[in-house]
């Protein structure tokens, strides 16, 4: 497939190191376009072509960076020309040994997913967690065997450039409108989300939230669907009923364990665990090493993680909630009232309904980033007191002057990072810095 092709990898981020890394074993030549970089200076030891506009007549496939926006000039014209388009993860499926591929996505909870049936499925044999979190999936393609696992958080930035796609596994955690900065409409953005069961066939498996349900129906989805809910249902897949979790398989319906046992926080986890115990029952894993598992793990970094207790207040980081709908969920979590710390680059998104829906838990905003000014719209329609500061230190400092003891102090900005970081993980250290320098 790549023998003697021309490929232009777009964007030589974490994505485009990789790509190049992966693709010096086959014989082909590779171009690089990065409008960022002086590509002149780089020092790599893979051997690479500088993409000029003029060769795009020569170029047989591009492999596309997730952050490069899908209607970048560069790609319009590929499109017109009927240049084949893909991201990484459509690469490595083309290349892959293995077929115990398990792919999960949604507008949130697919981190702490992933990462869950990554810890369950690692307890019986080897597996490789790749996409948004840890390795890049395309390092790891060439060592992954026929007998290891896969499980690939994948975005809808990765997932709108995939074509033969087709993991055993799909999951669909939750979908509601995000990145609309991007995908232009919430259509497109929830199309891109359920092209991973695009490919599926009557031999494989789609994992999918109840709410939902009347959703997939226009979708089409032929793998075998499962659902996950808060509330006890006849179709296959886990339930929540009287505070224990079971699993119904369609013939017979199973206990797996009490919600008491799970120690992260909030109703989104209990999904996000109950989607995980559907992915590891499909795979045959037994009970007690799923309930070992979830009753051990105790969340992930950026994601409602608890930093540390001061004068009775609590912090917690969730720098990865980028999307209204993920910060409500964080709020929701809460024991105290919050002083909620957000604002950030400007996806698109409406904070009404947030702001609205958590104004009883909300004891005060504070809002920092492009989005201050638009947040405090929000705020003021629902009445909810709000500060504007510059910058996230700032933000530290007045939460701990406006807090006492039983609040929680909330990072979770309802938006990407880039107005003033690289990512939300190195907003979230930020944020845990600064927290921890408090006296």
């Amino acid at each position: 497939m790549l023998e003697n092709k021309n490929i232009l990898i777009m964007g030589f981020g974490v994505t485009g190191k990789a790509t190049l890394k992966f693709l010096k074993e086959f014989p082909c030549k590779i171009f690089i376009y990065d409008s960022n970089l002086d590509l002149q200076k780089l020092n790599v030891d893979e051997d690479f072509i500088i993409f000029k506009e003029e060769d795009l007549d020569k170029i047989d496939l591009i492999v596309k960076s997730p952050g490069i926006y899908p209607f970048h000039e560069l790609l319009v014209k590929a499109r017109e020309k009927n240049i084949e388009i893909i991201s990484d993860i459509e690469l490595s499926y083309r290349n892959l040994k293995t077929n115990n591929v398990v792919a999960v996505t949604g507008t949130n909870g697919k981190t702490t997913t992933t990462t869950i049936i990554g810890d369950i499925l690692r307890r019986k044999s080897k597996t490789f967690v790749v996409g948004n979190i840890g390795k890049g999936i395309l390092e790891i393609t060439e060592e992954a065997k026929s007998d290891n696992y896969v499980v690939i958080e994948a975005s809808s930035f990765q997932l709108e450039h995939t074509k033969l796609f087709k993991p055993h596994i799909a999951l669909l955690t939750y979908v509601t409108s995000d990145h609309l900065d991007w995908h232009k409409t919430t259509q497109n953005y929830v199309d891109a989300k359920f092209k991973i069961f695009a490919n599926q066939d009557e031999d494989d498996f789609a994992i999918l939230n109840y709410e939902n349900k009347e959703l997939a129906e226009n979708y089409n989805l032929k793998g075998k669907k499962y659902y996950f809910s808060m509330e006890k249902i006849s179709e296959r897949g886990a339930f929540l009923d009287k505070g224990k979790i079971y699993f119904n398989d369609g013939e017979n319906t199973e206990e797996i364990l009490d919600v008491k046992e799970i120690k992260i926080p909030g109703d989104h986890n209990i999904k996000n665990i109950m989607a995980a115990i559907i992915a590891s029952k499909l795979l045959n894993i037994d009970t007690e090493t799923i309930k070992t598992s979830i009753i051990s793990f105790t969340g992930v970094e950026h994601r409602i993680e608890f930093v540390r207790e001061l004068g009775g207040v609590k912090y917690y980081n969730d720098s990865k909630g980028t999307n209204p709908d993920s910060t409500e969920v964080a709020v929701a979590a809460m024991d105290g009232d919050v002083i909620l710390i957000a604002g950030g680059y400007d996806k698109g998104a409406s904070f009404d309904d947030l702001i609205e829906k958590s104004k009883n838990k909300l004891k005060t905003v504070i809002l920092f980033g492009e989005t201050a000014e638009k947040f405090s719209n929000s705020c003021k329609k629902s009445e909810v007191e709000f500060y504007i500061v510059k910058d996230l230190n700032k933000a530290v400092e007045l939460a701990k002057k406006l807090s006492s003891s039983g609040d929680d102090v909330l990072l979770s900005p309802a938006c990407a990072s880039w107005d003033m970081y690289s990512d939300y993980e190195v907003r979230g250290r930020h944020f845990k810095d600064l927290v921890r320098e408090l006296v």
